[in-house]
């Protein structure tokens, strides 16, 4: 599907474009969402392009992501979709800058495309150029990021205090479900770090000296993007980090669980390991046993077995072991 957006009276309004019709010239921003072959081949056509695969959007060399082409700059960046989501994925995104018009193309659409749109139908943001709505999609991109990061944080700091408290308060607790959780995490995290390193690059590429220069407010909007960047790639360094602790942490206390549990068979077994010896002893079919004949003697092998069970339990309760 192509849908261009033309700028009129302060807003973006979206004008479908049929792949046998014409781009208006006023377009500045051309969407190219899950194209068929004819219409990659118009797009080609009417802006002097050579729009890349679906195959060669996904390679991850540099050269194959960040390059110029006849005075276009073709640039690919990894963006997260379906982050509210059971099943988090994320899908390359790639824009070409030609001129002053902007063409995106994509297989998916990640939230940030949809919001920024609807900002631009809604309100007065700068969108004249196809260098405006790039730095738009960017910006809306990193904060969609940084979202995802606060969320991330806000669960990690849940995880933590449910593993860290005693069960008396909140209840035993599910392991397999704190390990799912922080699994979902991880998973968010690797993915928005992929991101930003993508989104860094992208904006490296923009900032290196070519015969496509940017104006210097773009310039400056760039460089204040990459600054976000960067700051969220360390706060994602951290909570990498936060959830490798939670981790190891999780681990810990199932470990802790488990060594509980085989201490309390192996204190049950030494227990009940002297009352058995005794059972044993007169549980023997010899003929000559003179224990046999005792008018208390069963009284007394109970009493023998029941003293030698308590004194062991006796004597790992006063050494602190139960």
């Amino acid at each position: 599907m192509i849908t261009a957006y033309v700028r009129s009276n302060g807003t973006l309004n979206s004008v479908p474009v049929e792949p046998h019709g014409v781009i208006p010239e006023e377009v500045v921003w051309i969407d190219l969402v899950e194209p068929t072959p004819e219409e990659e081949r118009f797009v080609d056509e009417a802006l002097g392009l050579d729009v890349p695969s679906e195959e060669e959007m996904q390679e991850i060399e540099v050269s194959s992501r960040l390059y110029q082409e006849r005075n276009a700059l073709y640039m690919t960046a990894t963006l997260i979709i379906g982050a509210d989501t059971a099943t988090p994925g994320r899908t390359p995104v790639t824009f070409v800058l030609v001129g002053h018009r902007l063409l995106t193309l994509r297989y998916a659409t990640p939230l940030p495309f949809r919001v920024f749109a609807a900002k631009a139908r809604r309100h007065s943001v700068p969108s004249s150029t196809g260098e405006e709505v790039l730095a738009g999609l960017l910006d809306a991109v990193v904060d969609r990021v940084a979202d995802i990061l606060e969320r991330v944080q806000g669960q990690l700091d849940t995880l933590s205090g449910e593993i860290f408290v005693r069960e008396a308060e909140h209840g035993k607790i599910d392991f397999d479900e704190v390990l799912r959780r922080v699994g979902r995490n991880h998973a968010l995290t690797a993915q928005a770090r992929e991101s930003l390193v993508s989104i860094a690059r992208l904006l490296s590429f923009l900032g290196r000296p070519s015969d496509t220069k940017l104006n210097k407010n773009f310039g400056r909007g760039f460089k204040t993007i990459s600054r976000d960047v960067m700051a969220l790639s360390d706060h994602a360094s951290f909570l990498a980090n936060n959830i490798n602790f939670v981790l190891d942490a999780t681990l810990g206390m199932i470990n802790s669980e488990q060594n509980g549990i085989i201490k309390i068979f192996s204190v049950a077994a030494v227990v009940f390991l002297p009352p058995t010896l005794i059972a044993s002893m007169y549980g023997m079919n010899f003929r000559v046993m003179p224990e046999l004949n005792w008018t208390f003697g069963y009284p007394i092998a109970i009493g023998m077995m029941v003293v030698s069970a308590i004194l062991p339990y006796w004597y790992f309760k006063r050494r602190g072991w139960l």
